[in-house]
C-alpha cells in the first residue's frame, strides 16, 4: 500500500535515483545543494511503498497569494497509478487560497491539464550565466 508523508522525510539516495530517472542530473551533483533544496520548500511531499520512496514534489509558496510547483516525479516503475495526482493534489489542498503555478515538462502538458492547471500568464525565465 502506498503512503504519503508530509514531513520532509526524504530518502536521499532514492531522490537521486527517481531525478535521474527522468533527466534532471544536474541537480544531483551536488547532495548539499539537493538537501538545502528540500529544505529550504515549504511543502515536501513524499510517496512510499513500504520503506521505498517511489514519488517525490516540492512547493515554495507564501500560504497567501503564490505558490510554486516543482520536481514533481514519481519512479518510473510506478507510474499510471494515481501517485502523481496524490502529491499534486495534497499540494494544492495544503492551501485554498494560494494560486499556485508549475515548473513541469511539456511532455506531461496533458496530466496536468487533467488535474485543472491550465495556461497562465507569460512568464520569463532568468538564467544564471557560468
Amino acid at each position: 500500500m502506498i503512503s504519503y508523508n508530509t514531513e520532509k522525510k526524504v530518502d536521499y539516495d532514492r531522490l537521486i535515483t527517481l531525478f535521474n530517472q527522468v533527466g534532471w542530473n544536474d541537480k544531483t551533483k551536488d547532495i548539499d545543494r539537493l538537501k538545502a533544496m528540500v529544505e529550504n520548500s515549504q511543502i515536501v511531499i513524499t510517496a512510499w511503498d513500504e520503506e521505498i520512496m517511489i514519488g517525490f514534489a516540492r512547493c515554495t509558496t507564501d500560504y497567501v497569494f503564490n505558490g510554486q510547483i516543482n520536481n514533481v516525479v514519481v519512479d518510473l516503475k510506478y507510474r499510471r497509478k494515481g501517485i502523481g495526482k496524490v502529491l499534486i493534489n495534497k499540494i494544492l489542498n495544503s492551501s485554498r487560497q494560494v494560486t499556485y503555478i508549475l515548473r513541469g515538462s511539456i511532455t506531461n502538458e496533458e496530466f496536468y491539464r487533467s488535474l485543472g492547471f491550465e495556461d497562465g500568464p507569460i512568464s520569463l525565465v532568468y538564467k544564471r550565466r557560468k
